[in-house]
């Protein structure tokens, strides 16, 4: 009896887990979206890839843990562990990730703007130069 009541409350534990390690994965790649400007279209396809590579690790816990009958207290403990790192530890975890990854945004940014500036510097200065040669 105990083997029964310890391998449920394992299977609880690790669909807990497995719902906050799926929305840490998802902090991840809007941190990336963040980072990098993504038109409407690549945003839609890549949150269908995550979803779809995420149901790998739900499936193979429900496969091994409960063999493989999905179970509603599964599916609860799945989006209870969403909600808790949602609700708990998503804004430390968010600073963390923007303080390592983020780092990068503004010097990319002003690396931009930066060569954006000399472009138009450059044509503003060759246009002078053509204006005063005709003016010749």
């Amino acid at each position: 009896m105990s083997e029964i009541i310890h391998g449920q409350v394992t299977f609880l534990i690790v669909t807990l887990c497995c719902g906050m390690a799926l929305v840490l994965g998802y902090e991840i790649l809007r941190l990336l979206r963040w980072m990098f400007w993504h038109p409407g279209i690549l945003t839609w396809t890549e949150d269908i890839l995550y979803w779809a590579a995420a149901s790998v690790p739900v499936y193979y816990i429900f496969f091994v843990y409960n063999d493989g009958e999905i179970r509603w207290y599964g599916a609860l403990m799945l989006v209870t562990g969403a909600w808790l790192y949602e609700k708990g530890i998503s804004r430390p975890v968010r600073g963390v990730l923007v303080k390592v990854f983020g780092s990068h945004k503004p010097s990319l940014v002003k690396w931009i703007r930066k060569k954006r500036n000399k472009r138009k510097q450059n044509k503003t200065c060759k246009d002078n130069k053509d204006s005063k040669q005709k003016k010749r």
